[in-house]
């Protein structure tokens, strides 16, 4: 009986062992295929994500060769006008499909070097279409006519001025030193009178053609402020008094007289035209022109 149950026992727990066995491999399965499923479906929009970049990545190649292509014409066009030169430096430069030839180092040194103008040696003298430099002209030639930097400034314009007339004048003094000599100056009403006898120092004054001795008198005693007295007019013009000294003031035979370039004429002020350089003088005398050296006529 116990070799049964033993038997009844084992055989259970074989059956229980082979079913957990069954229902984990079955478990397992299914797990296995949930996981194959969110892969398919991940790797569905892996694929759909990845089908969009390509399409953008597509459309950005397409601009940049469009403008690789634009860029390749320029250059086609530039170097056709660079002329035989440019075309033996850029033979390294054709594309086959996406792969370029890259020119050679001494290739693009003969290019480079080609750019450059050669310059002229220190001999040698620059040809005539350089415009880096220009001929100068040495020293000892001479400016051209056409050269604009030595224009002959124009003189300036000279204004010629014609000497101004010099004004006529005359020369004109008034003393009184016979009268001072006599002693009138010490007696009442008489001490105005200058101690040297000088009433007006010899003073030039400008005077207009057909001016007289008398208007150079009044001319010169209203500038001076000097008293002066007359009557009549014209070639009847009698000086009465100058400097508050008149006549008869220095006794009978006392008056005032005048002298011409040291001669004294025999009519009035008012008759004796001037002239230029005349030397007048008004002498007070008390003799008749005795004590002047001379006497009226």
């Amino acid at each position: 009986m116990n070799k049964k149950k033993i038997s009844i026992v084992a055989v259970s727990a074989v059956v229980i062992v082979s079913l957990g066995l069954g229902f984990n491999s079955i478990f397992k399965k299914a797990n296995t295929l949930e996981t194959d499923n969110n892969d398919t479906v991940v790797s569905d929009q892996s694929i759909e994500k990845g089908d969009e970049l390509n399409t953008e990545e597509a459309k950005v190649d397409k601009t940049e060769t469009k403008k690789e292509n634009k860029e390749n014409k320029k250059d086609e066009d530039t170097t056709d006008s660079s002329g035989n030169s440019n075309e033996n430096s850029s033979k390294s430069t054709k594309t086959d499909g996406t792969e370029t030839k890259k020119p050679n180092n001494d290739e693009v040194e003969k290019t480079d070097n080609s750019s450059e103008k050669p310059k002229p040696s220190n001999n040698e003298k620059p040809k005539p279409g350089d415009s880096s430099e220009k001929p100068k002209p040495s020293n000892n030639e001479k400016p051209k006519p056409g050269n604009s930097s030595t224009k002959p400034k124009p003189e300036n314009n000279q204004t010629i001025t014609s000497p101004k007339p010099k004004n006529k004048t005359v020369t004109i003094a008034i003393s009184c030193k016979t009268a001072i000599n006599n002693g009138l100056n010490k007696k009442p009403g008489f001490s105005h009178l200058p101690s040297n006898g000088i009433i007006l120092q010899n003073m030039k004054v400008e005077f207009n053609e057909g001016d007289t001795v008398f208007d150079i008198l009044v001319k010169v005693t209203r500038k001076k402020g000097i008293h002066m007295e007359y009557r009549g007019s014209g070639s009847n013009t009698y000086i009465e008094g100058i400097n508050n000294l008149y006549e008869f003031d220095g006794g009978s035979n006392s008056g005032w007289m005048y002298s011409v370039n040291g001669v004294y004429p025999n009519y009035g002020v008012g008759a004796y035209k001037v002239k230029s350089s005349d030397v007048i003088k008004f002498n007070y005398t008390c003799d008749l022109g005795a004590d002047l050296g001379a006497r009226a006529n």
